[in-house]
């Protein structure tokens, strides 16, 4: 996959390193040559010096045949303008870095009229996965899914949950909370549990629900 980057500042890197790890073609473009110059040469990264907004050096970047372009300057405007460009001059996926919360609740009506894949929020994405860490402390790993109506959480069951020996349809029927109990880890097998499998302590459980009743259960 050919992937342009526009900004070489530290997400810029990191994207650029994560992406040539999984060895796709990787072409940096900045207006900062210092920058550019501060690329590790171990990083197998074409690397352009130009405005991410002008049409003649995404063309020479190769947007006319990239897959995705992402947009990871300092500034949101010009993220959003070198994707829209991006959107002309060829036919990939673009993906834009948009900090400030101004244009939070305008998300919507930016991608689809502007034609942008995705817009991301760096610092809201973190505030939103501490807040979910928060609100699930006995959780080991939260995975979001359907924008973030859906969960999947696992967790350790420890002594005092008094799960020892419950199985987990007499676990849905008690806590009367909707939820899915998606699969079990022991020790090192993987079990998909059926209503009569009995749940013991230590074992790894991966529930599926949704914001709410995930919430809802972990308080029960």
């Amino acid at each position: 996959m050919k992937c342009i980057i526009i900004g070489c500042g530290k997400v810029g890197m990191t994207l650029a390193e994560q992406l040539c790890e999984e060895e796709h073609d990787v072409v940096l473009l900045d207006s900062s040559l210092k920058k550019l110059q501060s690329v590790p040469d171990h990083l197998d990264a074409l690397r352009i010096v130009g405005n991410g907004s002008s049409i003649q050096a995404q063309l020479e970047a190769g947007v006319d045949q990239a897959d995705i372009l992402i947009a990871v300057t300092g500034s949101d405007e010009l993220n959003l303008l070198c994707c829209v460009i991006a959107k002309k001059a060829g036919n990939c996926h673009t993906i834009a870095r948009v900090r400030n919360p101004v244009y939070s609740q305008e998300i919507g009506f930016i991608k689809e009229r502007l034609g942008i894949s995705m817009i991301i929020n760096p610092e809201l994405a973190a505030a939103t996965e501490i807040a979910r860490v928060l609100r699930f402390p006995s959780a080991i790993k939260i995975d979001t899914f359907a924008k973030g109506r859906v969960e999947l959480l696992k967790f350790k069951i420890r002594s005092e949950f008094k799960l020892e020996g419950m199985a987990v349809s007499y676990l849905q029927e008690k806590l009367k909370s909707h939820f899915l109990v998606a699969a079990v880890e022991r020790k090192d097998q993987v079990y998909i549990p059926n209503g009569e499998f009995i749940l013991q302590d230590d074992d790894l459980v991966s529930i599926v629900a949704s914001a709410q009743n995930a919430a809802e259960f972990f308080t029960l």
